[in-house]
């Protein structure tokens, strides 16, 4: 079945076949090639037996004026509509206002699907020229409008059903489930508001979290304990809790016997003490590192 939702049949593209357009038709003429025509009612072709294509062309083009499909098929098993371009698109559409080309697929089948044989080029691609989003993927459980799309954004994943919804999955055997690259920016980046912001998990044998290279943490920093003093207070800017862990580590000797002693956590104040075992005698540095 391929219809022009409300302006008829569309065209089989004089144009293309380098021909000039023939007469426009009033509803009930006959449709011939090389024609242009138009319509106030549906006009519908159907194919009730076979399982071969339907309709073939070179080029077909299909307009409407009001709110149906300027193309529309359908299909019981196969594909409702398919397109073949050797240098340019299989199928392309257009629309003022809602999707240029809109696929539906039933309980066992996709929306839309893409296929390329080059080595080079993608089965699917979404660009934006106006700073918006080139690809989004929503899921739901029910139907819904697509949300906004965010700004300066290639690919965008939003699924908001429970807490083991994923906007976006990659998953790989042996390789990268999810690669990020950046020249001068990160790589890969997470946020959450009262959430993980990035969660690694591993099996018994494998590492949930590897780096190469340096490493910097914004709970971490560098404090000095001044010279006839045996602590020093440091306030991190970070929220402490009465499980916060707090590594130091001694920069330099305070002298004589003198070592560290403790670290004691004031989680109401958001701050910690670093305590000597006796006043230092040369001012001495020391790294520390909150966890939790």
């Amino acid at each position: 079945m391929l219809a022009a939702a409300t302006g008829g049949l569309a065209a089989l593209v004089a144009h293309a076949l380098g021909r000039p357009p023939g007469a426009a038709a009033a509803d009930g003429d006959a449709v011939q090639v090389g024609g242009t025509y138009s319509g106030q009612t549906r006009t519908k072709l159907s194919n009730s037996r076979g399982s071969g294509t339907f309709l073939q062309c070179t080029a077909i083009w299909g307009s409407s004026h009001a709110s149906g499909a300027g193309v529309y098929g359908t299909a019981e098993s196969g594909v409702g509509v398919a397109g073949w371009g050797n240098t340019g698109p299989g199928v392309s559409g257009t629309s003022e206002s809602v999707a240029g080309v809109q696929g539906f697929g039933g309980t066992d089948g996709p929306g839309i699907y893409g296929i390329s044989w080059s080595t080079t080029q993608a089965g699917a691609v979404g660009q934006s020229y106006v700073n918006a989003t080139g690809v989004i993927g929503q899921s739901n459980s029910t139907f819904s409008d697509p949300p906004v799309a965010p700004a300066k954004t290639g690919v965008y994943g939003l699924a908001v059903q429970d807490a083991s919804s994923r906007g976006v999955t990659g998953q790989s055997a042996s390789g990268r489930g999810v690669s990020g690259v950046a020249t001068s920016g990160r790589g890969v980046h997470g946020f959450a508001s009262t959430g993980v912001g990035g969660y690694f998990a591993s099996g018994a044998s494998g590492r949930a979290l590897q780096a190469a290279g340096r490493v910097e943490f914004s709970t971490s920093g560098i404090g000095m304990i001044a010279v006839g003093t045996k602590s020093k207070q440091v306030t991190p800017a970070i929220d402490l809790t009465a499980d916060s862990r707090v590594l130091v580590t001694l920069l330099g000797h305070p002298g004589g016997s003198t070592v560290l002693q403790r670290v004691a956590v004031d989680a109401a104040a958001d701050s910690f003490i670093v305590h000597l075992t006796a006043s230092a005698t040369a001012v001495t540095p020391f790294a520390w590192f909150v966890i939790g």
